[in-house]
């Protein structure tokens, strides 16, 4: 009888727990597409701005045509307030991820050691989802049509959320503790690259900015010193020239940054031991 009521207790608890992961993913999934939304904007800014910068390659905008020079300088002004955005959100996630990778380092070396989940009801959501190698809850692959599917939909989740952290109470294997592990030194080498990106769109940023101010100040006689500071002391022209050729040095990097990591992601990724053959 006690080791019945144990059990039920193990099943109640592994349920609550479920329920909890449940509800807190909606939230973090409704806060994510928030975000998703804003930084979006923020890109689609800056996107739409290239149309002006390669029609200025091209020496179109010494017309009139789509605004001349004034419509270069406004679609830069509005490319650059979404990359400040967006300098904000590189700083938040390039720390994010080196923390999250020396989380997910110690937690390789908790379950390493216990060889189970010893302390349920402190796992949180991305301990859940790094245990299950990514969590994909239905809601990721859109809603149901009516509110009673949705709901059948959610009990179903959290039974197998239920299901797996029983199966994880009992016992890890070492394979996903050796995952966990390879995965926090991509998360930290994601970190790091997140500062490249940090740097790369810094000097980018401030590149096309003294673009903007140099058009704005044409007199030099009459800068204000902040303004001669901000343009290193160098004549309107040199300014503009280097700073639109900074700009552009650092947004054709960055892509070959960008392309090259999935290759560098793939050769840290974990390898799954193969099983003896008896």
């Amino acid at each position: 009888k006690k080791k019945d009521k144990d059990k039920k207790t193990d099943i109640d608890k592994c349920e609550a727990v479920a329920s909890q992961l449940v509800t807190k993913s909606l939230l973090d999934e409704s806060d994510a597409a928030t975000r998703s939304f804003f930084v979006g904007t923020c890109v689609l800014c800056i996107g739409l701005a290239f149309i002006w910068l390669v029609a200025n390659s091209y020496h179109i905008t010494d017309t009139d045509w789509i605004g001349g020079i004034l419509g270069l300088i406004h679609a830069l002004t509005v490319a650059e307030i979404g990359l400040l955005v967006c300098l904000y959100y590189m700083v938040k996630d390039a720390g994010s991820s080196i923390r999250k990778s020396f989380q997910m380092k110690v937690f390789a070396a908790k379950i390493a050691a216990s060889k189970k989940l010893s302390d349920m009801e402190t796992i949180t959501v991305e301990q859940y989802s790094w245990l299950v190698d990514g969590w994909s809850p239905f809601w990721a692959e859109g809603g149901s049509d009516t509110v009673a599917a949705e709901g059948k939909q959610l009990t179903k989740e959290e039974e197998a959320v239920a299901s797996k952290l029983s199966a994880f109470s009992k016992k890890i294997d070492q394979d996903v503790s050796d995952r966990i592990l390879a995965q926090s030194r991509i998360s930290l080498f994601e970190g790091y690259r997140e500062y490249v990106y940090l740097i790369l769109n810094f000097f980018a940023f401030y590149g096309y900015f003294c673009c903007i101010v140099v058009f704005y100040y044409q007199e030099e006689s009459a800068q204000p010193d902040y303004i001669r500071a901000m343009l290193l002391w160098m004549p309107n022209a040199d300014a503009d020239w280097l700073g639109n050729a900074v700009g552009d040095f650092m947004w054709t990097i960055e892509p070959f940054i960008i392309l090259g990591s999935p290759t560098v992601i793939k050769s840290m990724s974990h390898k799954k031991k193969k099983e003896k053959l008896a």
